[in-house]
């Protein structure tokens, strides 16, 4: 199953790769669905991380960096523990492009990957709660990235 999203942020390249890519480690500061976060791994190619643990509403995990790139504001990681038993894995990409200097357009592509009887019956389901899960995610992160502070679906969801 693949979900994708897109969305235009009105900063640089390296402002939206800053968060992205060198913080890596917290994605709970502007993630509306990450309530804690921290890195751990060794340095990789300019990240202070290569793997983070996350408390998410849907539960903890542990993503691993597969692929990391400062010159072409890139990344993915596979989530290593915490996906239900009815996944076989999960994996996710993002992508920066600028589109001006002070614009640049993020493409997040995640797969996720079903196993069983479970594909025909969970699928829909899924498919439907990863992409609005993932419109959060691009939206949390454009607006952390061009207001310097959390989306107001993020401050909701610490207050509760």
């Amino acid at each position: 199953m693949i979900v994708e999203k897109e969305i235009i942020i009105n900063k640089s390249i390296q402002n939206a790769w800053n968060v992205l890519g060198v913080d890596f480690a917290n994605p709970s500061r502007w993630a509306s669905a990450v309530n804690h976060s921290e890195g751990g791994g060794s340095a990789i190619h300019g990240s202070a991380c290569s793997e983070r643990g996350c408390a998410t509403t849907m539960g903890s995990i542990r993503e691993k960096l597969l692929t990391f790139s400062s010159e072409k504001y890139a990344l993915s990681y596979e989530v290593v523990e915490g996906i239900p038993p009815m996944v076989t894995s999960a994996t996710n990409q993002w992508t920066l492009t600028e589109l001006k200097p002070d614009q640049c357009k993020l493409h997040m592509r995640m797969d996720i990957r079903l196993k069983g009887f479970w594909v025909l019956w969970l699928e829909p389901i899924l498919k439907w709660q990863m992409s609005r899960m993932g419109t959060h995610l691009v939206e949390d992160f454009a607006f952390y990235v061009e207001k310097g502070m959390p989306h107001p679906r993020k401050i909701k969801t610490q207050r509760t």
